[in-house]
């Protein structure tokens, strides 16, 4: 009888237990709040931590945690409490942060996942997007980056850095186009034609007409040769341009929606994103998105007093090879924008290309007490001092610049190439055979055959040197060598 009439007491004491445990949850996740309010991030995470402990089902309390995290700036934990909860949901703030702390702890490629999801939720947000496009660009995923450059220069015309990104996300998808061409079909019509209307922009007119009449020999096409009849006209030879022009075939009928079609009648955007991977398709893609850059570098030009107009002058006269021309609109660039270390590294390695060895490498170094793991001003760096000579001194920042970035061939290839030069025939060997992907001039295959053959690996030697001498061929400049000879009959 005792124990019957203690029951009702046990269980009204143990309700009110349970009913003061929630008071206090529930009083500590007000304070949680509170705290987020004030902008006391950390403190906020103690308790959102707790709470998730006390109830782990609880999903708002731990996108909660996330975002206390996150704006804590303890983004490894941000993300680790983000990425299980985001495979379900897609909740726009908590994409947005993930992919914000993601790009923050260096992992580009991830945090563009999770910010074009959360683009794709919040399509106006222009901060937004803007993260999106510096994310897909260092990622180096240019298609992302442009979707997102589109956005911003519609919404801010006025604004060059837009045009001048859009233009550079449009030029890095016409080298994707290019670059699978060329391990596609290498030496095929449509990639000699590329490779020629290169050269034919770089003012490479002797290469330029070897290329293009290697062309025609496989596809006669009536632009090809109209290309041809223009250097004829460039170099003073009006007659032989007439002659070439009297021997292109008619222009191919546009029957059906062709990449090239579109290209013709100015569908640049619908050309680019033509479906598809056949040669001609990428041929028509790269040139698409090349004039898809060249528009917007027309909007760009409408700021000519602007940094970001300077920077563009800079870059297209070093791709000319100007350096002299480049290196005045990069510190003209740098004038308006004293601490911009992109402006100063590029500046840097504009020096290097016009062999201004030696204060390309006191810049550098004053760059590198600011950011001493860098591996792009490491890599820079290393090349200042191998351009000296300094080949022992190179190998600290080109061996850190490998060690930090092992995925960018090019440093690879210029520690494999300073390690040889000091006889270190074995450990270069593995960076140069990274690089081989990178090789234009077949110099990084003839010095790994010289590595291989001084370890007595010589079995590969005689396909390496005839690779070798393959890509010294066609990057060979014909300007040197070739001449400017009339029509063939």
């Amino acid at each position: 009888m005792k124990l019957g009439r203690l029951l009702p007491g046990a269980a009204l004491f143990l309700y009110s237990l349970t009913c003061w445990a929630q008071d206090l949850l529930a009083l500590k996740s007000q304070q949680a709040k509170q705290f987020m309010a004030q902008g006391k991030f950390a403190e906020a995470a103690s308790i959102y931590q707790d709470l998730t402990k006390a109830m782990p089902a609880n999903t708002g309390l731990r996108m909660n945690l996330g975002m206390a995290q996150h704006m804590a700036g303890r983004d490894q934990e941000a993300v680790a409490t983000f990425e299980p909860l985001l495979k379900t949901q897609s909740t726009p703030p908590a994409l947005a942060m993930c992919g914000i702390s993601y790009l923050r702890l260096g992992n580009a490629s991830k945090a563009v996942d999770y910010l074009e999801r959360a683009v794709k939720s919040m399509p106006a947000d222009l901060e937004l997007n803007a993260m999106l496009a510096e994310a897909a660009m260092t990622a180096e995923r240019p298609a992302a980056a442009a979707v997102a450059w589109r956005t911003l220069t519609k919404a801010k015309p006025t604004e060059p850095r837009g045009w001048l990104e859009l233009g550079r996300a449009y030029e890095a998808l016409a080298e994707q186009a290019y670059l699978k061409l060329d391990r596609k079909a290498q030496g095929s019509a449509h990639w000699l034609a590329l490779v020629a209307e290169t050269r034919f922009k770089q003012q490479q007119l002797r290469s330029a007409l070897s290329l293009y009449r290697e062309a025609l020999t496989k596809t006669d096409r009536p632009d090809w040769r109209e290309n041809v009849a223009l250097i004829y006209d460039k170099t003073g030879h009006a007659d032989w341009a007439a002659i070439e022009r009297k021997k292109a075939p008619a222009p191919i009928p546009c029957a059906k929606p062709t990449p090239e079609c579109h290209f013709r009648s100015k569908r640049f955007q619908t050309a680019a994103e033509s479906v598809g991977d056949m040669p001609e398709t990428l041929y028509w893609r790269s040139k698409a998105y090349n004039e898809l850059a060249r528009e917007s570098f027309s909007r760009l030009s409408k700021f000519e007093n602007s940094p970001e107009w300077h920077e563009f002058l800079a870059g297209l006269y070093r791709s000319q090879g100007k350096s002299t021309e480049s290196i005045a609109e990069w510190r003209a660039a740098l004038e308006q924008r004293p601490n911009d270390m992109n402006l100063a590294k590029e500046l840097c390695a504009t020096l290097l290309a016009n062999k201004e060895f030696a204060p390309a490498e006191i810049n550098l170094r004053g760059m590198l007490e600011k950011s001493p793991d860098q591996p792009e001003l490491l890599w820079l760096l290393g090349d200042a001092l191998a351009g000296q000579q300094k080949m022992e001194e190179a190998l600290t920042p080109l061996g850190k610049a490998a060690a930090l970035a092992p995925q960018v061939l090019p440093v690879r290839a210029s520690l494999g190439r300073a390690l040889m030069s000091v006889n270190r025939a074995a450990e270069a060997a593995p960076h140069l055979e990274a690089a081989l992907p990178v090789d234009r001039d077949g110099s990084l295959h003839f010095q790994l055959s010289r590595a291989l053959a001084a370890q007595g690996k010589g079995e590969r030697n005689a396909e390496l040197l005839k690779k070798s001498q393959e890509l010294r061929k066609l990057g060979e400049e014909a300007e040197q060598t070739g001449e400017i000879t009339p029509p063939k009959p």
